[in-house]
């Protein structure tokens, strides 16, 4: 399976992230920040990322950039291909990092070369390039930003047997109008809550203490759902395809796939040393 093509690779046929991220923004408090901060800290702890240039691919909410400046990092470079995203992640960064030295632009991952966007010690990329179009060229592309012996960081969906059918009821929800979305959101939240229950757990204790990320559960919701483009990889075609241009994994954290992926699929994160 594939969504790659030239079409996938324009702003205009992926789903709105950024205007999910400007709504989600407004609720923002250090709370949110401190767990973005803790996440980030997993892959990159504050021994490898401080006094680091990061470039963050797919800014999105520009979390992520400000957790990377609280542990340390020099300086960080925010790139994605969604004005409203660039513009919550400067928000975002004015407010919880002001002063702090870090550039903000509208680019796509499939433009950082001709930008004159290379050579960085930290390539960050959090759930983004398999929304791309082209998730085995944004892989490439992303690489090549990386120093040698600097670290490139990803967090990529994992295979379902059912990626056919997400792919679908991403390309309808991304495209849909209000109404539909609002139905298959309602349908999908039901379902998620009312199997929580069935395994003994309680919705109102999840959705309480929901903070994957600093994130909300109603966000994150909405982010699936229209997660279009849509390229899911299983973590041994992650490290075979940067192994053949001399990245090494550091760290795979594979995450279990429950339900056969009916409720969605886990991240698989990834952390890997550029050697040549």
């Amino acid at each position: 399976m594939s969504t790659a093509g030239n079409n996938l690779k324009n702003v205009s046929s992926h789903f709105l992230f950024g205007e999910n991220w400007k709504q989600f923004s407004g609720s923002i408090t250090e709370s949110n920040v401190q767990a973005a901060v803790a996440g980030l800290a997993r892959v990159l702890p504050r021994d490898l990322l401080a006094g680091r240039d990061v470039l963050d691919i797919g800014s999105g909410s520009g979390l992520s950039a400000v957790a990377a400046l609280r542990l340390g990092a020099k300086s960080v470079t925010a790139v994605d291909i969604d004005a409203d995203s660039v513009a919550t992640t400067q928000a975002v960064l004015a407010r919880f990092a002001p002063g702090a030295p870090v550039s903000v632009r509208l680019l796509s991952v499939f433009d950082l070369e001709q930008a004159g966007l290379r050579a960085f010690d930290i390539v960050y990329s959090w759930g983004v390039l398999h929304h791309s179009g082209d998730v085995g060229g944004a892989l490439s592309t992303a690489a090549r930003t990386v120093k040698p012996g600097g670290f490139l960081v990803l967090a990529l969906y994992r295979r379902t047997p059912i990626d056919f059918l997400w792919v679908g009821e991403k390309r309808l929800y991304a495209h849909g109008p209000a109404a539909l979305k609002a139905v298959i959101r309602g349908a999908f939240k039901s379902a998620y809550l009312l199997g929580l229950s069935a395994m003994g757990r309680s919705p109102l204790r999840y959705l309480r203490e929901y903070n994957e990320r600093g994130m909300s559960w109603s966000h994150d919701v909405h982010d699936w759902l229209g997660g279009y483009p849509y390229e899911p990889l299983d973590s041994h075609e992650v490290v075979d395809r940067l192994a053949a241009i001399g990245f090494v994994p550091d760290l795979v954290i594979e995450r279990p796939l429950r339900s056969f992926g009916l409720f969605g699929t886990p991240c698989n994160e990834y952390r890997f040393r550029r050697s040549v």
